[in-house]
């Protein structure tokens, strides 16, 4: 990714663990992630990272596939993303590791942290407006806001 963003023109670059981040405190007005909080190991000091490097007033979004409430289209989902995406990822990338690998990303949503528990772990580190939107069922948005200084 980071690769790529160079050749996109992107002048500066960096790689680090969400709870490490390799940067000052207050230093970004927007911090985002997109489809990748299921793989945070601990969502209080990833979130307390970002809050750290977030400027007051700075705002978090965050970006995830989640898990439908309904046991229907839970089950459609599923089906999609473990059986139908694995195979045509298989056929058109003629690879069997596309395969395992679409697999498991279903495997990912399912174990994926609940949405409550995301909200409550980012308000628990002082994020104000912290709230989870959610469109077409599956996919979340996580919010929320630095306080700015007094």
């Amino acid at each position: 990714m980071l690769t790529q963003a160079v050749k996109l023109g992107v002048e500066h670059t960096s790689m680090g663990l969400g709870e490490a981040l390799p940067f000052p405190d207050d230093t970004f007005d927007y911090l985002t992630m997109g489809f990748a909080l299921r793989h945070v190991a601990d969502l209080g000091a990833a979130f307390a990272e970002y809050q750290r490097v977030l400027k007051p007033g700075g705002k978090i979004l965050l970006l995830e596939i989640t898990r439908p409430e309904g046991k229907i289209a839970t089950a459609f989902l599923k089906f999609y993303l473990k059986i139908v995406i694995p195979n045509l990822a298989k056929i058109f990338r003629r690879s069997a590791d596309s395969k395992v690998l679409m697999r498991y990303y279903w495997d990912t949503i399912e174990q994926c942290v609940p949405p409550a528990t995301i909200v409550e772990a980012l308000k628990s580190t002082g994020l104000e407006q912290s709230k989870r939107a959610v469109v077409l069922s599956i996919f979340s948005e996580y919010t929320g806001i630095k306080p700015a200084r007094a």
